[in-house]
């Protein structure tokens, strides 16, 4: 009888361990795919505020192309605000720089365009202005 009631404990404990088992490694795979959310919320953020930043350089290219314009203010854009810093000028381009700020995600981008034409010579990121 003694080896019997040894069988029935082993049996219990090993089911414990392999409950104890599957419950972390359930717990660890669901840990991680509530993480990759906050990291997917975090990239469609960065990417928002990029590109509400692109919208006030061509809303800036738009009111150059209009007429004189230097710049220097913040407009929104749906319900996003954004600035547009002073516009600089060399001898055959236009430098206009806009930010965006989302959730503490920001952007800051510069676009150069041809100062006769307005069109986009280069778009590029900075880490900073």
């Amino acid at each position: 009888m003694s080896f019997l009631k040894q069988k029935g404990f082993i049996a219990i404990i090993t089911s414990v361990i392999v409950t104890a088992i599957v419950t972390v490694i359930a717990l660890t795979l669901s840990g991680s795919n509530f993480i990759g959310r906050f990291n997917a919320a975090n990239f469609e953020t960065k990417d928002l505020s990029r590109e509400i930043a692109k919208g006030c350089l061509e809303f800036a290219r738009l009111k150059l192309a209009s007429g004189a314009y230097a710049g220097n203010e913040t407009t929104t854009i749906s319900s996003y605000a954004c600035h547009i810093f002073p516009i600089e000028t060399t001898a055959t381009a236009t430098l206009i720089k806009a930010n965006a700020v989302i959730d503490n995600k920001e952007s800051d981008l510069m676009l150069t365009v041809n100062k006769t034409t307005f069109k986009t010579i280069f778009l590029e990121e900075l880490s900073s202005f």
